[in-house]
């Protein structure tokens, strides 16, 4: 359904090429970063049956944003005792709404998309995944080897 441009490797580029330059960071330019943007097709067909791919483009929040959308949509007891922090049927549109730049989506747009039985649950999976990417790229957590 979805297949990312090459926002990724645009990223990786730049930080390859600023390691190349050997220049330090200094805190204008941390300051100064824009906030990271992602970029994909959703693909579907049109009226003649030939498929169409539709641009997507999603925009990460900022830690403090995605926090406060987090602690807003809390897990049911049951999803709490399996691990879960969120209650995804909640806060996967609020999610898809909140990073959404084109189209631009209202909350009420995306749990329609969330719900229609149009999707199937790969594709509108994706659409998650894609707004949990955008906001958490970079995060690297490293895994430390035991004896």
């Amino acid at each position: 359904m979805s297949e990312n441009t090459s926002e990724d490797q645009t990223v990786q580029q730049v930080a390859a090429k600023a390691i190349a330059n050997g220049g330090p960071a200094t805190f204008e330019a941390l300051r100064s970063k824009p906030r990271r943007t992602l970029k994909f097709n959703v693909y579907t067909v049109d009226a003649d049956g030939e498929e169409v791919a539709l641009g997507v483009k999603y925009q990460a929040l900022s830690s403090k944003q995605y926090d406060d959308l987090v602690s807003e949509h809390p897990p049911s007891q049951k999803e709490r005792a399996q691990g879960a922090v969120y209650n995804v049927d909640t806060f996967a549109p609020a999610i898809i709404a909140a990073v959404s730049v084109e189209p631009k989506l209202t909350v009420e747009q995306a749990t329609e998309l969330y719900k229609s039985q149009e999707w199937s649950g790969g594709e509108i999976t994706s659409l998650f995944l894609q707004a949990l990417k955008v906001c958490n790229a970079g995060l690297d957590v490293p895994f430390n080897a035991r004896d």
